[in-house]
């Protein structure tokens, strides 16, 4: 017994004779010493001279619980041998220590007490798994959870924004459609009532509210540009609470256009002069805006709108429907024609499609044309753009953070079912039956790993090397010769075009990822163009790639003429393993490795498609001199 085995044998009259590697003691005494010491998976055991044997086992219920037991019932009753079978622990049973099954028999409790052994370790590895995944579900929360306050803070600010933008443009019209200093006092009081609890408009030989004052009450004088007329505009805070430098700031503006209306309710004798002062008002805004009949006919139009119709060419835009002069003949939105409306409406424009908010409002400016409307066109192309990209960049950091966690939590584990699945399948013939069960196993097992890897690599900020000058026609050229073999098998003509042929920008950034990143762009556009192959061999595929430049942002725009996008996933496109394609054969992460890249050269990547037209993406990059240090 120098070299514990992994059988033990009691009672055993030729313990010499035993050959199948067991340790031997004759007593149950010797082998309550040798347990002590060692851990065997089998015990032989039966009848003995010098002990009670259900003490014996009991002690093993005890010690050693994972045992696997075998009995000797030579010279047993039959009682005693059904005793034994219904205590639970039996394994088996031998005629004597020359039953001829006996070495069958041990070698089959080995097995069962290795298994047993086994699903022990991996109940323990799954309880641990099971506590590690509840941890990590906790913290995901929490982080979750303070993601959800910092989204809903700035969600809040962007709704001020709209509110203050709104109430602004309700007081703007309540003061233009007002006919008195009453009516005008009552649209400021409904307009402002998130923010004041009282609006009053006092001239000069009005003085005895002015010896009201208080920490709540701002007043602000009139800016009338007539002689011997001054007044001022009287704001009430909620509850003596004093105005914020933003409040005071937005009253400033409400009170500068306050003043031409009152101008204009004050000196009726002076209707030239309180024309030019509201075609200033008008002009001075910087959104195109109009003047329409109810047919959407312009009678009147702002210096914006004018400079908006010279540069489409328009001739005299008196007359003509306002919507189709700013967004073209095919202008197609459905317009309110009675009431009130707002909408956005988008276009394409030289570079990017513009995006726009319109508003519109019946003015009811006299008795002789009461249905006359006020049209305002603002331009929201950056706030689009904007909020697209603070969407993105927070969405990406999300999914990084909680695709890291969980890649680092399922690398082990996964490695673990890899190996037993792949020792398994070294031990299992190709005909058995459950051989193509484990070998789909393992490869649902290998594309998880791969999965765990994209979702690691993602997660790790992209080491992109140092910054150089770089030429973007040479990344553009490394990108193309990387691409061209598989663009040429496949028919797929390939066109690069400058708006300027002696342009040869340079950026300042890392070539090898730039390229990577056009290659991403440039391997979507051939997978698009290859659908529609399939669906039309004799398609004529064509990939067109165009510089444009202006004195501080390069645009990059990459256009097939593929299958294109759906809308209804084009809000995914960068999602991490988003793909329409293969999942066996494709990561999904081109795009978001391509966005990553891009936004670290502090540049932005726009995709514009429409399912059937192609899809065109729109990389926008600082010039050299503009580049962040």
């Amino acid at each position: 017994m120098q070299n514990p085995s992994g059988v033990l044998v009691i009672g055993h009259p030729q313990p010499e004779r035993i050959d199948f590697g067991a340790d031997s003691v004759a007593t149950l005494a010797e082998a309550k010493e040798y347990l002590c010491q060692n851990r065997p998976s089998v015990i032989l055991l039966g009848p003995s001279k010098d002990g009670d044997l259900e003490n014996f086992c009991n002690f093993l219920l005890l010690h050693l619980p994972d045992a696997v037991w075998i009995l000797n019932c030579e010279g047993l009753p039959p009682s005693q041998i059904i005793h034994w079978i219904n205590f639970g622990k039996l394994h088996d049973v031998v005629q004597g220590f020359e039953d001829p099954d006996l070495v069958n028999k041990v070698q089959s409790a080995l097995e069962a007490g290795g298994e047993l052994a086994q699903r022990r370790k991996l109940m323990e590895l799954f309880e641990g798994q099971s506590q590690q995944f509840k941890r990590l579900t906790q913290e995901l929360e929490k982080r979750v959870q303070k993601r959800y306050k910092t989204l809903s803070k700035s969600l809040h600010t962007l709704e001020n924004t709209k509110e203050r933008l709104h109430i602004f443009h309700k007081a703007l019209l309540g003061i233009y459609r007002a006919a008195s200093v009453g009516q005008i006092e009552q649209t400021l009081n409904e307009a402002l009532i998130s923010i004041t609890s009282m609006v009053r408009v006092r001239f000069e030989n009005q003085s005895s509210i002015k010896q009201q004052s208080g920490d709540n009450i701002l007043a602000i004088e009139l800016p009338f540009q007539i002689d011997r007329l001054r007044g001022e505009v009287l704001y009430f805070g909620h509850d003596k609470r004093k105005f914020s430098p933003a409040e005071t700031d937005f009253l400033f503006q409400i009170t500068e256009a306050l003043a031409l209306a009152l101008a204009r309710l004050n000196k009726l004798e002076q209707a030239e002069v309180l024309k030019a002062q509201w075609q200033a008002t008008f002009d001075s805004i910087p959104h195109p805006l109009c003047l329409t009949t109810p047919d959407h006919e312009i009678l009147k139009l702002n210096h914006a709108f004018l400079q908006e119709c010279q540069t489409r060419g328009v001739g005299d835009p008196i007359g003509k429907n306002c919507f189709k002069i700013f967004f073209g003949p095919d202008f197609k939105a459905t317009v309110a024609r009675g009431s009130r409306f707002t909408f956005r409406y988008s276009r394409p424009g030289n570079r990017e499609t513009e995006h726009f908010e319109v508003f519109g409002e019946p003015l009811g400016i006299n008795a002789d044309s009461p249905d006359v409307r006020l049209v305002l066109i603002r331009s929201i192309t950056e706030e689009v753009r904007f909020e697209r990209r603070i969407l993105e960049t927070a969405k990406l950091a999300e999914l990084g953070t909680i695709g890291s966690s969980i890649a680092h939590e399922l690398n082990n584990p996964l490695g673990g079912m890899l190996s037993f699945l792949q020792l398994i399948l070294m031990d299992l013939k190709r005909e058995s039956p459950l051989y193509r069960d484990i070998k789909d196993m393992e490869l649902a097992v290998l594309r998880c790993r791969d999965i765990v890897q994209n979702l690691l690599s993602f997660a790790r900020k992209q080491d992109l090397g140092d910054f150089h000058k770089v030429r973007l026609c040479e990344v553009i050229n490394r990108a193309v010769k990387l691409i061209e073999l598989q663009s040429k098998s496949m028919g797929i003509a390939i066109e690069q075009t400058q708006a300027d042929d002696s342009m040869d920008p340079w950026i300042y950034g890392s070539a090898n990822a730039l390229t990577q990143a056009l290659c991403n762009l440039l391997q979507n556009s051939i997978d698009a163009i290859a659908e529609k192959l399939r669906q039309q061999p004799l398609f004529p595929g064509r990939i067109r790639i165009r510089i444009d430049s202006n004195s501080t942002v390069l645009h990059l725009r990459i256009s097939d003429n593929g299958t294109g996008i759906a809308p209804d996933i084009q809000n995914q496109i960068f999602n991490p393993l988003f793909t329409t394609r293969d999942p066996h054969l494709f990561s999904g992460m081109g795009l978001t490795i391509a966005f990553t890249i891009i936004s670290e050269h502090h540049g932005n990547l726009e995709i514009l498609s429409q399912t059937g037209s192609g899809t065109t993406a729109i990389i926008s990059l600082p010039t050299l001199d503009q580049s962040p240090d």
